[in-house]
């Protein structure tokens, strides 16, 4: 009996598999027309793909802003927004690497409106659905890489080697010119990323790397020496121009992760032949992204938003956090979403919570076509385990609608508190099934505590 059903087993799995690349090759013939009506318009920009499990929006912008105002006109395609120069269009489809024809479109439309440099988020799904195939990309970034989509892509390294794909070709695009000089084909890594030799293992003209940590093997590696993380923004050195002095560089995005982004945006620069120090000023003025980091200031406490979403980038928001603004109580609102996204990590996001804050709101976020209260019994599953094997007493609850959760937090609110939000950032739906409900987390936080500020009169 065993035998049979192994039979079986295996048989679905070839089956599978055909259809598998039968629909690949469908995707592959797709993706070639979409090219070929556009002309391939990759062949005539510096294309920037950036890849990562956290970091990849706001990388994408800054590189898109850090030339932009430099006079280099430039494109982005990220989750959050598409630029075309100064033009900006929301992106409401909320797919970070869209499909179809959107970027053979996006790019052509790019070259139509004399953008120099395109700038593409990759993501792990658009990748493994080949959306990147006949785009030439010049300089491809890898930021850093934990489990996330682990139900979706089957394994962590099934995940990984989805993000590989980014770079793989990379060698096979034309030769291109940026003002006036030829561009080498450029892997970008984060030097203290575990998977970081996966990643420059693939063939490329130039590679450069960046981190904290020194780089042992390669020549070309972009350090921060020298770094504080205020309430205000980050000051930080670099290993190119360090002098044994004060910071050389301001920034008024704020924690360790934001120093990485702007570490990788700088090697695009560097790749570029663009002098670091030509950005300072440009550095100082660029705020931070909606959603991401995003900090409300109410009576004696704060309010901060954020898209954390995956264990690690969670646990990294709050040690962030604890560290630069060292609050009284951390309050803290957590959800996950649901659909076929990770349901391993919900409890790990409850048990993350219970350790580092001091107040728990258990929320809904995206259920899509899952019962959201299923998913928050999950979550609340991590929280009690920890609590109950720590043997620690802090107070947590379940509310479903994440307005009355946000008011809940607000209401409890003491001066010297930080009330932290995570998982829907500047997104501007709630997904319920095949609903989209329309949601603003900033303007719920504002309206929330303006209510509050009467209700204390």
């Amino acid at each position: 009996m065993l035998k049979k059903i192994k039979i079986f087993i295996f048989k679905l799995k070839k089956r599978f598999r055909i259809f598998n690349n039968l629909l690949n090759f469908y995707h592959y013939l797709y993706l070639f027309f979409a090219a070929l009506i556009f002309k391939f318009p990759s062949k005539k920009l510096i294309v920037i793909g950036v890849t990562g499990t956290k970091g990849k929006t706001t990388t994408c912008y800054l590189i898109y802003k850090l030339l932009s105002d430099l006079g280099i006109k430039t494109s982005l395609s990220s989750s959050q927004y598409f630029y075309i120069g100064d033009e900006m269009v929301e992106n409401k489809s909320r797919v970070t690497m869209p499909g179809r024809w959107y970027l053979q479109e996006f790019l052509k439309n790019s070259l139509d409106n004399n953008c120099e440099v395109a700038v593409i988020e990759a993501s792990s799904e658009g990748l493994m659905q080949n959306r990147h195939k006949f785009i030439d990309f010049d300089i491809c970034v890898f930021l850093n890489i934990h489990p996330e989509h682990i139900e979706h892509h089957g394994s962590f390294e099934n995940y990984k080697k989805a993000k590989g794909k980014l770079f793989e070709n990379l060698l096979r695009g034309e030769k291109k010119y940026f003002r006036g000089k030829i561009i080498k084909k450029t892997i970008i890594a984060n030097f203290d990323d575990y998977e970081v030799d996966y990643f420059l293992s693939f063939p490329a003209e130039n590679k450069i790397t960046f981190g904290f940590e020194k780089a042992t093997f390669y020549n070309d590696h972009l350090q921060i020496l020298k770094y504080k993380l205020t309430p205000k923004g980050s000051y930080f050195n670099i290993n190119e121009d360090f002098k044994g002095k004060g910071f050389e560089y301001f920034t008024k995005l704020i924690g360790k992760q934001n120093l990485y982004n702007i570490l990788a945006s700088f090697c695009v620069l560097k790749s570029l032949d663009i002098s670091l120090k030509s950005v300072k000023e440009i550095l100082k003025n660029i705020d931070n992204i909606p959603g991401h980091y995003e900090i409300i200031e109410a009576q004696g406490f704060k309010v901060i938003i954020d898209y954390a979403h995956t264990p690690e980038s969670i646990q990294h928001l709050y040690n962030n956090i604890l560290e630069i603004f060292k609050p009284k109580r951390l309050l803290c609102l957590i959800s996950s979403a649901g659909g076929i996204r990770d349901h391993w990590k919900r409890p790990e996001i409850g048990k993350i919570a219970a350790k580092y804050c001091s107040e728990i709101v258990i929320s809904n976020e995206d259920p899509f076509d899952e019962d959201p209260y299923k998913i928050m019994k999950e979550i609340e599953y991590g929280v009690k385990n920890f609590l109950d094997e720590y043997e620690i007493n802090k107070p947590y609850k379940i509310i479903e609608d994440r307005k009355e959760a946000i008011n809940f937090l607000i209401s409890n609110a003491q001066k010297g508190d930080v009330i932290v939000l995570i998982g829907k950032g500047a997104e501007k739906s709630i997904v319920v099934k095949d609903e989209k409900i329309p949601w603003d987390e900033s303007l719920v936080v504002k309206e929330a505590i303006r209510n509050f500020k009467k209700s204390k009169k």
